[in-house]
């Protein structure tokens, strides 16, 4: 009858401090559909794909910026203009397409479209601005951030994609997993986030070296082939050369 008591006594304990740290996290089943899961796990894919690899392939996510920057300027530039209909998501394809081929082909202009989206996107998703102002201010530091980045490119690029990336992959997680509690969303695209940039860093300093080691092995060749040819010239002009006339010996 004790052992039972004291079981049962045990087992309430359990219940309650995992119920006291239930509701200090928020755990929680989130609801999803088969389609909602299937959008999630395409967010993550994408997120992860920008938060690691963003510098590496850094000319399609600047093609993929031009649009979706070229589509909103097509639309509301035509909606200004008037049109209305097919005529608004004509115009906006059009500079869509136009935006995204500049993007991708010109670098700087594809790393300033990069910058730009993903800096205001987090600022909007920050400031959450509810005012005009707080909209211009988003879109400000995200002008900033922009400007700088044709500066300090590749730098600016690793940890702005790198944030970014996170933000969009960790959101995703935290909705599939069964908690809830801004703390935790934190803590995965932090985690996301230092993991990215630290990828991202190290993959470039590999091609930095890569390209060192190739340009030292390009003088070295330069170099060599320099001195075979002064050889081969010395040589020449000492075939050149008449032989010196013995003196006649006494």
């Amino acid at each position: 009858m004790n052992s039972i008591n004291a079981n049962e006594m045990l087992e309430r304990l359990q219940n309650y401090i995992f119920g006291e740290l239930a509701s200090g996290v928020g755990i929680e089943q989130h609801v999803l559909t088969q389609n909602a899961v299937a959008v999630l796990a395409a967010t993550i894919m994408i997120g992860l794909l920008i938060g690691f690899l963003g510098w590496r392939i850094v000319r399609f996510w600047a093609a993929a910026a031009g649009f979706v920057l070229g589509f909103i300027l097509g639309v509301l530039i035509s909606a200004f203009a008037g049109l209305i209909g097919t005529g608004v998501l004509a115009a906006g394809v059009i500079t869509a397409v136009v935006l995204a081929v500049l993007a991708a082909v010109l670098y700087r202009v594809g790393v300033f479209l990069i910058v730009l989206l993903s800096v205001c996107s987090l600022a909007i998703q920050i400031l959450n601005p509810q005012n005009g102002i707080l909209l211009a201010v988003c879109l400000v530091i995200a002008l900033v951030a922009a400007i700088l980045s044709v500066r300090f490119v590749s730098v600016l690029t690793i940890f702005v994609t790198g944030i970014y990336g996170a933000v969009v992959a960790g959101t995703a997680v935290y909705e599939l997993l069964p908690v809830s509690g801004e703390l935790i969303r934190v803590l995965i695209c932090i985690i996301l986030a230092a993991g990215g940039i630290a990828v991202q860093l190290l993959l470039e300093s590999r091609k930095q070296k890569k390209a060192s080691l190739k340009k030292a092995e390009q003088i070295r060749e330069e170099n060599s082939t320099a001195n075979d040819v002064e050889r081969a010239r010395a040589m020449m002009d000492d075939f050149g050369k008449e032989p010196e006339d013995e003196e006649d010996e006494d």
